[in-house]
């Protein structure tokens, strides 16, 4: 029986692709280009040919459903559907946000994604055992309108992090236990945390994915930006 998954994640400027059998990444490859919807079908060969694999040994699709770059959370979502039509194999999304933890070795840790618009993706999460549990769900607020976070010190990580870390400590002050640099959304990452579930028969039907967007529009009219 086959038990390969192929993931994407393109919610960010580092688009990329990855093949995973539950032990490891077998192959894997970034894309920092403009427009990667062009280059889709080549980047799913390269990692194919990478690995020794075909088409066929593909068991599911897991996808960065979002939060994230509209543009990539669609396509992430749509190139995962059409496949998942093609090879009559579940989908498995992933939450962007979700993606970094197991990039941590820590208990408690809030993601924060730069969202453009003087907004942010934040998430938080708590390690239960091998397990994480989502202690603040996915959501999109201003730097200067956090959120509370549950009563407890946390480690903080996300490109939001960078950019609004005045904020950050601000807001949750000492509940900051540190922040960890450098740490963004890969399609290894959306791997590693979908075969479990793929595993344990949570895919949906190709036909039933969909992304995760939170914004309700993706440019600021002339009023929002004072004009």
């Amino acid at each position: 029986m086959s038990d390969c998954l192929l993931a994407f994640e393109f919610s960010t400027e580092r688009g990329s692709v990855a093949l995973s059998d539950g032990q490891g990444t077998l192959a894997s490859i970034e894309d920092h280009e403009p427009g990667p919807s062009a280059r889709l079908s080549m980047l799913v060969d390269n990692v194919l040919h990478q690995s020794g694999k075909q088409l066929r040994d593909i068991a599911g699709i897991a996808y960065g459903a979002g939060p994230g770059a509209f543009t990539g959370v669609r396509l992430a979502c749509g190139m995962a559907q059409g496949l998942g039509l093609g090879l009559g194999v579940p989908l498995i999304p992933v939450s962007t946000l979700e993606s970094l933890l197991p990039l941590v070795d820590v208990p408690r840790l809030v993601v924060v994604q730069d969202a453009r618009m003087n907004q942010l993706y934040l998430a938080a999460y708590e390690r239960q055992g091998h397990q994480w549990q989502e202690r603040l769900p996915p959501t999109l607020c201003a730097p200067d309108h956090l959120p509370d976070l549950p009563a407890a010190s946390w480690w903080a990580a996300g490109s939001g992090t960078a950019l609004c870390g005045q904020q950050l400590s601000t807001r949750w002050g000492s509940h900051i236990q540190g922040i960890i640099p450098g740490l963004a959304p890969h399609a290894a990452q959306i791997a590693t945390l979908a075969y479990p579930r793929w595993l344990a028969g949570t895919g949906v039907a190709a036909a039933m994915a969909q992304p995760v967007y939170l914004r309700q529009h993706v440019a600021l009219t002339l009023a929002e930006r004072g004009l």
